[in-house]
């Protein structure tokens, strides 16, 4: 999935926690949750992320290849309990969230991820195709979306 599609996904799960439950900071939960989605990349030295990164990217690279470890369900967990153990809540949750939800959007295109790796190699996959004509209509599905949710969060609907 495209940085492009990661970031309005988690900006579209950020807006649905909010506009269901109190946030103590939803502002900056929202930003937070919307800038994690693209950590997960930090395995791809390609990626926005890992370009900005590179001194971090190429060896987590070399190390664990794109879609591999980082791509798995045992880095959220850890940033959580890490965060969550030196009382950084909003930043515990906002971490796991975004980077979940990243995962959830790999998780559909062809390539898949493998959730449990290295402990289980099974890869989860979808029908959809990176920067596909399908995945540039989650993309703008998702805007509207977004765009809705923010009317709604604000009283304009």
């Amino acid at each position: 999935m495209m940085f492009k599609t990661h970031l309005v996904f988690g900006l579209f799960i950020s807006l649905m926690i909010i506009n269901s439950i109190k946030i103590s900071h939803p502002i900056a939960f929202v930003f937070l949750v919307t800038a994690f989605t693209s950590l997960p990349d930090i395995d791809h030295p390609k990626s926005r992320l890992g370009r900005k990164l590179f001194f971090l990217s190429w060896p987590i690279n070399i190390v664990f290849n794109h879609r591999g470890f980082f791509h798995s369900i045992f880095p959220p967990i850890f940033l959580y309990l890490i965060f969550k153990l030196i009382n950084l809540n909003l930043l515990a949750i906002s971490i796991a969230i975004g980077y979940l939800a990243h995962l959830a959007g790999d998780s559909i295109t062809k390539e898949g991820i493998r959730f449990l790796y290295p402990i289980v190699k099974l890869n989860i996959k979808g029908p959809i195709s990176t920067n596909s004509f399908f995945e540039t209509a989650i993309y703008f599905i998702l805007t509207i979306l977004n765009v809705l949710l923010t009317a709604k969060l604000f009283n304009i609907l």
